[in-house]
């Protein structure tokens, strides 16, 4: 074999031992820290920033990231995104970690590639591997959303009744985070925390939708700032805001039902080739090896997931509709 093979072998060892290390560093300090705490060290971290616009600076920079990993991220142009992807995903992970996580599954899918196939296209094709975890995060950060933009109705009701009782919008936030689970429980007491340590108030919603990426909030955000400029009636603002979201997820949960069906065809249409290529492998592996064995089969393998994929885009798309 190639000695570059061996090079390579030996550094897919050490990165996974460094991810394991790294993770099992990370998972024993935060195996008993949930994410309000978590949230509340953001908060000190934003008062000692100073930051003024939560585009310009990274909003989850950590004291605690010494490893060599997060030194060599923070060296990347990228890496407020990536943290600020993270921390839609609810993920306590670094961005060292993950990209040392991703460059380590794309390694390991090059070699496990060239050892399975001795191609080269086959090899590369594994490296895809490496765009898992940033899959991974898109998903969590969706579904996240998500879960956020369903309680924030909830979260306004309990607001409203705050106001209704006479406390005050700070006192309601507060109230909210203590009573109200992640993520906006978390959120809301993130914001009641910005503002005990000094914070304006509208800087502190300018990060909630800044770190939320929520249709929602705008709307929540300008009406407190309105209502700080002309002293309207804030509760019934929140209230009238409330009924039309929840308006808005019922309209949503219809049109969920009706595109159900394009949303299955997608997924039959993305998991169905690879079923009959395993069902016919099992049955005659003869059949199907010249995929993997020719040139001709790779260029009709590589054009067959183009295909595939895009038909995958095409289907979502014509299945998602905005409400």
């Amino acid at each position: 074999m190639s000695p570059i093979f061996y090079v390579l072998i030996f550094l897919a060892i050490l990165l996974a031992l460094e991810g394991l290390r790294s993770f099992l560093e990370d998972r024993r300090r935060r195996s008993r820290v949930n994410s309000r705490k978590r949230l509340k060290r953001l908060a000190s971290s934003l008062r000692r920033a100073e930051l003024a616009d939560p585009n310009e600076a990274s909003l989850l920079r950590r004291e605690d990231d010494r490893s060599i990993a997060e030194r060599l991220a923070s060296l990347l142009p990228g890496r407020d995104s990536l943290e600020l992807r993270l921390y839609r995903a609810g993920l306590t992970i670094g961005a060292g970690r993950f990209l040392l996580l991703s460059a380590l599954l794309a390694l390991v899918g090059a070699v496990g590639g060239q050892i399975l196939f001795p191609a080269r296209p086959a090899a590369l094709g594994l490296a895809v591997l490496g765009l898992l975890p940033l899959m991974h995060v898109g998903r969590q950060a969706r579904k996240r959303t998500r879960l956020f933009e369903a309680q924030f109705p909830d979260a306004l009701d309990l607001l409203i009744r705050s106001l209704r009782a006479g406390h005050s919008l700070t006192a309601g936030l507060h109230m909210a985070g203590q009573e109200l689970p992640d993520p906006v429980g978390s959120e809301f007491s993130l914001v009641a925390d910005e503002v005990q340590l000094g914070q304006p108030l509208k800087v502190a919603l300018d990060h909630l939708a800044h770190r939320i990426e929520s249709e929602d909030l705008p709307f929540f955000v300008t009406a407190i700032a309105i209502q700080q400029e002309t002293g309207s009636n804030l509760a019934e603002v929140l209230d009238n805001l409330a009924g039309v979201i929840r308006e808005r997820f019922k309209i949503y949960g219809k049109v969920r039902a009706l595109t159900a069906m394009g949303r299955a065809s997608a997924n039959l249409l993305a998991g169905w080739p690879l079923v009959m290529v395993g069902a016919l492998y099992m049955v005659n592996p003869d059949y199907v090896a010249p995929l993997w064995d020719t040139k001709e089969g790779h260029l009709m393998a590589l054009a067959s997931a183009l295909m595939v994929a895009f038909g995958y885009v095409v289907c979502r798309k014509m299945a998602t509709i905005k409400v």
